[in-house]
């Protein structure tokens, strides 16, 4: 498959549009040392889960309104550093606002503000952590982001790099790209195609509102 017709977009934003792999890891990290514990049995638990579910698989007794705060206290200031994924503003800057949305696990306001520092202007869709019963890789982030969008998620192309993420979107019914941003290609083999950066697709607006995707190496 080379190409794809869509009629809107559905955005992770950590190691998907934001570059954020590595201020996660400072901020777990840092949260780490302040319960000491060691990162390395913290961090297989922190990628593409939302923060009170990290906490839970970390240790139940963490997952507590207190212990998510804490958490968020120190994303806020550290996603502050964050910076785009390369190619990933110039591809989103050619699509309507109307049309692309994000769907994260991340808190709100910290998806907004690595966004924000990474220059992105916000869309009018915004699905996070807390707009949800169940995160990734349950499909509701991405059936939200689609119905908010007014659309079917079958009409919605989900671009993520984490396997718990491919799995939500892609149980949503989702048309999903995999980046190769923060896991190896054999780690995001449930996606239906597998990018290195967005610069691997050109997008063709149509007159029905509708978007193709070309993928270059398809």
């Amino acid at each position: 498959m080379n190409t794809i017709t869509v009629r809107g977009f559905i955005f992770d934003v950590d190691a998907t549009l934001v570059d954020t792999i590595s201020v996660i890891d400072k901020i777990w990290k840092e949260w780490s040392a302040v319960k000491q514990l060691n990162f390395s049995d913290v961090r297989p638990f922190v990628h593409g889960r939302k923060i009170n579910e990290t906490l839970a698989e970390v240790n139940p007794n963490f997952d507590t309104e207190d212990g998510v705060l804490e958490v968020k206290r120190i994303a806020i200031e550290k996603m502050k550093e964050a910076k785009a994924i390369p190619g990933a503003l110039t591809f989103v800057n050619q699509i309507p606002n109307g049309m692309w949305s994000i769907a994260t696990s991340g808190p709100r306001q910290v998806a907004e503000t690595s966004l924000k520092a990474s220059g992105f202007l916000l869309p009018d869709v915004m699905i996070c952590g807390e707009d949800v019963t169940y995160g990734k890789p349950h499909p509701e982030p991405f059936l939200a982001a689609a119905k908010q969008l007014h659309l079917l998620p079958q009409q919605c192309v989900a671009f993520e790099d984490s396997p718990v993420g491919i799995r939500s979107a892609h149980e949503a019914g989702c048309f999903t790209i995999a980046l190769t941003t923060s896991h190896e290609r054999h780690e995001l083999k449930e996606a239906d195609v597998i990018i290195d950066d967005f610069a691997d697709i050109n997008l063709i607006f149509t007159k029905d509102k509708e978007i193709k995707l070309i993928f270059k190496n398809g």
